[in-house]
């Protein structure tokens, strides 16, 4: 400790600056008068106050003049120091904020800190919070790569001492710094062009590169208030475009890097700032502050429109730099610390947000009662208790009964509606983003979204589809237990009843059949809906719901509309009965914002969705039929007649002897007294929608036979609603029962516990016997052998038998030679009529004309899959046009005759011949003049390219798009994907109004009250 005597041949000025500080000024000039070394002179000046700050001075009798309301800090500062005495030596300025209040003890502690350190000449305070004195808010300070102010602490630190002592840092906060008169006048002062915020980095940076010294001296504290930082006050400053702090901000901090940086260091310094900018400026669109990203934007665009002033500065810090710039690079934080501290707050985030702090009122420990505790039996844990309860039971026995129904899909598994998985996650983002897709004559179709969805999922297991799809299908009966069990147990507390009835319902024939025949999209319905009706469930009085919450929810809605766009069906005919019933209450009430209020939302929640899922949405407004499709191979469903009882029938459900008890279970909910029967009333409804749909046949994705509609995802909801009805139906009647003498609820009770009894065991036996062979299976033969996917692309017509023994029909598609893969059935075309009549020719045995017309549309093979009728493969080998070349086990090939291809060229002369072509486009040679056959489906899209020109393309009497040539060269085939592209922005910014939206909105630092702050 130095003694008083070495204090005193310092001598201190004061130079307080205030601007509308009235509220933190009487407690600033109270520590200032009240140093324990005191302050040699005071002098303040007032740049404009239209409060009372002006009086206190006047009434503190310190001196002060005013100056122009739009001065900067540095310039009220440096006008002050003009005014002052005669620089003497050993003469330090200490510049207060006029919301920044010293301890008693903080100017000796800052003397003290320089005594026997001649080299320093700015020295700061340990800055701590205004109202919360244990929040540390700074001690010493320096500026990251992209302008980040940098401190090196935790947001909200609690100042334990942990970073007490004198240490070296770039530069203190203008809040309490003690800087030598010598060089603050030989530096020229605070830059002028810093008005307001990041002045003192600037000045510690300059101080260094001129040969001194900074440091942070911990045992001095100050308290500050930030108040212009945190917008606790209006910025008047000239500079500040628009009065806005974080732009000025920003815009310093920019100024800072750029003007002090080695020249060789700003090229990578602007791709920061830049990079930084717009990352910030994302980020504060997703919370909803575009004031604030328009700030980030603004920052930068304000100093690239004014290199001069950049260029002077640097010429002004060249002539007072006498060491290397690389003296600061040591106190320039590295990325890594960056990304570690941006990482810690962002799980600091979101471990608040999942695991809230536990705000239960702790108990004194000498409020307890040691002796009655002492009396207390010590209770011992029974580990068999644990296996007694309902929750285990249920989960472990569904969890039993998945695993052995699976022995026989332990593997990639394939079949049903489900087919072949690709090896990894990008074969299926390759599939959503391309625009031409190779199965059977090609096509431009929409991927629906649901395959980006996938393919984002299996990176939980590193993009492996296969092991994903076998995953999802091994656990999705837990899940869908899951996510029943979170909704019933909402409807009843007693356990014995929500596990038991969410193990019905995810052994419903829905479910099982889902399963059985590979339908993805009723299996993410059936564990999505119950979470639905969870945050739906005033689904009548919607206005009570948020705008954030209607788009969360439609975000849900938007994942469900991937799947199946049924979704959207239920959702629209749900919303148009329950508007249509507020409309009748409106007649009454006359309350037009409510009703109006009530459509937008429901609109809202209906079609955003909707528009999220485009173009594979708008498209099915061309296409009505995928409006009741399910993703992957088409699977016909079993009519109305199963749908009526619970079942969606096809292959792989359960037999329709076996009846559910679903049906019943509504129709008894129906005339209950309780809210069972408004749960029973929309089971109803969507029943009456399944047997509607389930009456309904379809033909699409490449099919040429219709097919009865699949009403898996409506029965989805019908069996949900049957569910819940029948938990709230028992709950309420099981206490009446015992109460009451026996009549027919007694038996009427006896009997529904009887149905569902008896479907359930017998469901739970088909499951563990045969329902292990189903169609999904693993490591099934592929359609297509191996020896056929050499020739890359070519195109084959596929003959094979489908059905059961007693129900036998012959399928034909085309194929591009291997089977196809999951995402490629939703896309495929429909039939060429001509190539069907082809098909059919060879079938029956009149297809004399079959080879040309195969040849005509580049189909450069025919198989035939085993097993397969005798008779028809004799027909093809006496059919003419056709070249036998294989006759396996598998099947028997055949070559068509006549040349043809992907690419076909037809001279003038006639002659037509095969040129080569890539998968999707192409570069070849043309011998001369002549017609370019591309026997794939028309598109506007394609081009052929000839010399830097675009041939005119038409299309031929079969429908293929064709190109004139006029002269022979090098020729380029491509499809163009700027329309897959822009429609793919769309739904990207589709999406990200309906994420922002669903958000929670940020608050402006002025919105935050003083006290979270500091």
């Amino acid at each position: 400790m130095a003694s008083l005597a070495d204090v005193d041949k310092h001598r201190v000025t004061a130079v307080l600056v205030s601007h509308n500080g009235a509220i933190w000024l009487p407690e600033v000039v109270a520590a200032l008068t009240s140093q324990t070394r005191p302050v040699d002179l005071i002098t303040a000046v007032d740049t404009g106050s239209e409060d009372a700050s002006t009086k206190l001075l006047k009434s503190a009798r310190i001196p002060f003049f005013t100056t122009d309301r739009e001065s900067g800090f540095g310039q009220a500062v440096s006008l002050a120091v003009d005014k002052l005495p005669q620089r003497v030596d050993h003469e330090w300025i200490w510049l207060i904020h006029d919301d920044c209040a010293p301890a008693p003890t903080a100017l000796a502690e800052l003397l003290n800190a320089i005594d026997d350190r001649p080299q320093v000449v700015m020295v700061g305070p340990k800055l701590l919070g205004w109202h919360d004195r244990t929040h540390l808010l700074e001690a010493g300070i320096s500026i990251a790569g992209n302008g980040a102010r940098w401190t090196g602490l935790e947001p909200l630190e609690y100042d334990q001492g942990q970073h007490d002592g004198i240490h070296d840092v770039l530069s203190v906060s203008t809040a309490g710094a003690l800087i030598r008169r010598d060089v603050f006048e030989e530096l020229g002062g605070l830059d002028p062009n810093l008005e307001l915020f990041r002045d003192d980095v600037d000045f510690g940076w300059r101080a260094r590169t001129a040969g001194h010294s900074v440091i942070a001296a911990t045992s001095a504290v100050a308290f500050h208030a930030q108040a212009s930082a945190t917008e606790r006050r209006q910025i008047d400053v000239a500079g500040a475009f628009l009065h806005r702090p974080l732009l000025l901000d920003r815009r310093n901090a920019a100024y800072v890097l750029l003007a002090n940086s080695s020249w060789w260091m700003i090229p990578w310094i602007a791709v920061q700032l830049l990079g930084s900018a717009f990352v910030r400026a994302l980020g504060y669109l997703l919370a909803k502050l575009p004031g604030y990203a328009s700030d980030e934007i603004l920052a930068v665009a304000s100093l690239i429109v004014r290199p001069g002033m950049l260029l002077e500065a640097r010429k002004i810090r060249k002539k007072q730099r006498f060491v290397t710039a690389r003296v600061v690079a040591t106190y320039i934080p590295p990325r890594w610390s960056q990304l570690r501290l941006g990482t810690e707050r962002l799980f600091e985030i979101m471990r608040a947000r999942v695991f809230p702090d536990d705000k239960s009122i702790s108990v004194s420990i000498l409020d307890s009662a040691e002796d009655e505790d002492l009396l207390t039996p010590i209770k011992s844990v029974n580990w068999l208790s644990v296996f007694k309860r309902p929750e285990v039971i249920g989960f472990l026995a569904i969890a039993i009964i998945s695993l052995v129904n699976s022995r026989n899909r332990l593997g990639a598994i394939v079949g049903g509606a489900l087919p072949i998985s690709p090896s990894g996650a990008t074969d299926l983002w390759r599939t959503y983003f391309e625009s031409w897709h190779q199965v059977g004559m090609g096509s431009s179709l929409a991927t629906p979204p649901w395959v980006a969805v996938t393919a984002l999922a299996s990176l939980i297991v590193l993009g492996k589809v296969p092991f994903f799809i076998t995953t999802f299908f091994l656990i999705v009966p837990l899940l869908i237990m899951w996510t029943a069990f979170l909704l019933l147990k909402k409807l009843t507390s007693n356990n014995w009843i929500s596990i038991p009835a969410a193990f019905l319902y995810a052994i419903s024939p829905v479910t099982i059949a889902a399963i059985s025949s590979g339908q993805i999209g009723t299996l993410v319905l059936l564990i999505f809906v119950p979470l639905v009706a969870m945050i739906l469930h005033d689904w009548w009085a919607i206005d009570k719901y948020s705008w954030r919450k209607i788009f969360a929810v439609s975000l849900l809605f938007s994942l469900l509309y991937a799947f199946t766009l049924m979704s959207f069906v239920i959702a629209a005919v749900a919303a148009l009965v329950v508007t249509f019933e507020n409309f009748k209450e409106f007649s009454l009430t006359q309350d037009k914002n409510l009703w109006f209020d009530r459509l937008r939302k429901r609109l809202a929640l209906v079609f955003v969705p909707f528009m999220v899922n485009a173009p594979y949405s708008f498209e099915a407004i061309i296409n009505p039929s995928r409006f009741l499709t399910e993703p992957g191979l088409r699977v016909p469903g079993g009519g109305a007649l199963a749908a009526l009882t619970g079942n969606p029938g096809g292959i792989g459900s359960v037999p329709l002897w076996l009846i559910s008890p679903i049906f019943l279970v509504l129709v008894v909910s129906l005339f209950s007294s309780t809210c069972a029967r408004g749960i029973a009333e929309y089971g109803v409804g969507a029943l009456s929608m399944a047997v509607f749909f389930g009456s309904l046949s379809i033909s699409t994705r490449g099919n040429e036979g219709a097919a009865k509609v699949w009403t898996g995802p409506v029965l989805s909801i019908v069996t949900l609603a049957a569910v819940a009805s029948g938990t709230v139906l028992l709950d309420s009647l099981r206490q009446t029962l015992i109460l009451s003498h026996i009549h027919y609820r007694h038996f009427l009770s006896a009997i529904l516990i009887f149905i569902t009894t008896a479907y359930a065991v017998v469901a739970v036996g088909l499951n563990l016997t045969s329902g292990a062979n189903s169609a999904v299976q693993a490591n099934r033969a592929t359609v297509m052998p191996a020896f056929l996917s050499v020739e890359a692309e070519t195109k084959i017509l596929v003959l094979r038998e489908i059905g059961n023994v007693s129900e036998k029909r012959i399928q034909y598609y085309i194929s591009r030679g291997r089977d196809i893969a999951l995402g490629e059935a939703d896309v495929a075309p429909q039939q060429n009529p001509a190539i069907a009549q082809a098909a059919r020719s060879l079938i029956d045995g009149t297809g004399i004309a079959s080879s040309k017309t195969l040849a005509d549309y580049g189909i450069k093979y025919i198989y035939v899959k085993n097993p397969f009728k005798k008779e028809i493969i004799r027909s093809i080998d006496g059919l003419g046009g056709f070249t036998r070349t294989s006759a396996t086990s598998l099947g028997v090939v055949w070559k068509v005759s006549q040349p043809t291809g992907r690419l076909l060229f037809v001279a003038q002369d006639g002659v037509r011949s095969v040129l080569e072509a890539g998968e999707f486009g192409a570069r070849t040679f043309v011998p001369g003049p002549g017609t370019l056959i591309l026997t794939e489906s028309s598109n506007r899209s394609w081009q052929v390219l000839q010399n830097g020109y675009r041939l005119d393309r038409t299309n031929n009497e079969l429908g293929l798009p064709t190109f004139k040539v006029t002269e022979s060269g090098e020729i380029s085939l491509l499809h163009d994907g700027t329309v897959r592209r822009g429609w793919l922005s769309l739904q990207l910014i589709f999406l990200v109004i309906a994420l922002v939206m669903a958000l929670p909105s940020g608050r402006r630092k002025s919105e935050i009250s003083e006290e979270e702050l500091a």
